[in-house]
């Protein structure tokens, strides 16, 4: 029997029985289908997975899990796909448990600021149904419109406010989760505002852990108040190193604005040339960034900031209390990666983390790598945190530019080191930045990671090959490795 048949048979086989185990699920085998998983939102890493089930409850987890283990394939959990390192995607093939299904609000209890969700529900949703009770979940991908907060949750995910409000971990309480022998257990929850129950804290081990430690299933997420006030000021300038410096200033206030957001003149001209645009000059590079609280301080605080954003002769500055027109400049920030990806067939996405006093030089640099390669570079990024988000515009059926893409990702992330940086923000390292971990932990450090994770995920068959690339299910017990599309 050649080995494709092989293949088919053994993937029938555990299909068929996971039909048995839960009828109420979905089970996607044709290929048309499965296409649509092969990759996530960085684009081109794709790889396509034998089977997909979308649970329609938490409880057919456990009943998954027990037909992967007897039948012996790899599994990986997915919720949106808008993740960009390549996180969620069947990278040794095998079986796709899509998480979007359980999507519900569980529970909200305004007077404790805690709320209890699934990993399915859509972040913005979330704070559509707190607002009535002057509440909000303070994380804000720009993704929050289409992203899952179990998938935030795996990646750490941070966003705008991050700068003063942090990010996911800082938020979630607690959570469920099946481990891979299909108990549930529970880390963590509402009483872990303020505490400690004298053992280790699994919620900081869980989440970023990005589908290696366990399903998700139920998470409890910390809330806090709808600020009384919010000013939000954009300012115009004429070059990177009045941006640069301007930065520097707004991270050092004694109370630190809300969100500090980088915008560089060539993302300006591609949101000026939409229908997004909301008067920018288009020669222009921008700062965004914004206050909120009670609203005597708040507005006594304008003029302070203002002045800041003046100090490096700037072109313009505006300031917006009027709630409509304050999010329609926050929305045209956040579509600036939906424009980008009107240009080019391909366009990746890197995350990294420098010094802010760094931050002039790497982005220079990163323009001059640009030009050097003929790969344009547009930079729009949470400057506050020194959180890097640079796109590089591509085709990926030239070769010469995937070449000079991992060319410009590698002298990139080697720089990013050398100034004391490390390889992700909040994108998390998937299989897309997996070959870099040795440039930051010594191979004893990479084994002791290793352990721990073998330790919960018994031959790597929850997510194989993410992280750290010595990972992987094939060899144990499914027949070969799925071989990348090309």
């Amino acid at each position: 029997m050649d080995t494709h048949t092989e293949k088919i048979q053994w993937q029938e086989t555990w299909t068929e029985q996971l039909k048995q185990a839960c009828p109420k699920a979905q089970v996607l085998t044709d290929q048309a289908e499965l296409t649509v998983y092969e990759n996530d939102g960085l684009g081109f890493h794709r790889y396509l997975p034998d089977c997909v089930i979308i649970v329609s409850h938490a409880d057919e987890i456990a009943s998954i899990l027990k037909v992967a283990k007897n039948c012996g394939f790899p599994y990986t959990v997915r919720g949106a796909g808008t993740s960009l390192s390549g996180g969620p995607v069947a990278l040794e093939g095998g079986l796709i448990i899509h998480l979007s299904r359980l999507n519900k609000v569980l529970e909200i209890k305004p007077d404790d600021m805690y709320c209890v969700v699934e990993p399915g529900l859509v972040l913005n949703r979330l704070n559509t149904y707190l607002k009535e009770y002057g509440l909000f979940y303070p994380p804000d991908p720009s993704s929050g419109f289409a992203s899952t907060l179990g998938g935030n949750v795996a990646e750490n995910a941070g966003g705008i406010r991050c700068f003063r409000y942090g990010v996911t971990a800082n938020y979630v309480l607690g959570m469920e989760v099946i481990q891979q022998d299909g108990q549930l257990v529970r880390f963590g929850g509402p009483s872990a505002q303020g505490g400690s129950a004298g053992t280790f804290h699994w919620n900081s081990l869980m989440v970023g852990s990005e589908g290696t430690l366990g399903i998700i299933t139920k998470i409890w997420l910390k809330l806090k108040p709808i600020p009384e006030k919010v000013w939000t000021f954009l300012a115009e300038y004429k070059d990177l190193q009045s941006c640069t410096k301007v930065i520097n200033e707004l991270v050092h206030m004694p109370t630190p604005p809300v969100a500090i957001e980088f915008i560089d003149n060539a993302v300006v001209q591609l949101v000026e040339n939409s229908n997004m645009a909301v008067g920018i000059d288009k020669k222009s590079w921008v700062i965004l960034t914004e206050i909120d609280g009670p609203a005597p301080l708040v507005d006594c605080r304008v003029e302070q900031v203002k002045q800041i954003l003046q100090s490096y002769n700037a072109i313009k500055v505006s300031a917006e209390d009027d709630d409509e027109k304050r999010l329609k400049l926050w929305k045209a920030r956040k579509v600036a990666g939906g424009l980008m990806g009107q240009l080019s067939p391909g366009l990746m996405i890197q995350d990294a983390v420098i010094p802010r006093a760094h931050l002039q030089e790497v982005l220079q640099y990163i323009y001059d790598l640009g030009d050097e390669l003929d790969i344009p570079v547009l930079n729009v990024f949470h400057a506050g945190d020194g959180n890097l988000h640079p796109n590089f515009l591509f085709d990926d059926r030239v070769p010469e530019e995937m070449k000079n893409i991992k060319t410009l990702s590698n002298k990139l992330i080697a720089k990013v080191i050398e100034l004391g940086g490390t390889l992700s923000g909040e994108h998390g390292l998937g299989n897309d930045k997996s070959c870099y971990l040795d440039q930051i932990f010594s191979a004893e450090e990479i084994d002791f990671q290793m352990s721990l994770l073998r330790a919960l995920n018994i031959n790597d068959q929850m997510n194989p090959g993410k992280i750290i690339p010595q990972r992987s299910f094939v060899g144990c017990c499914a027949p070969h490795k799925h071989e990348r599309k090309a």
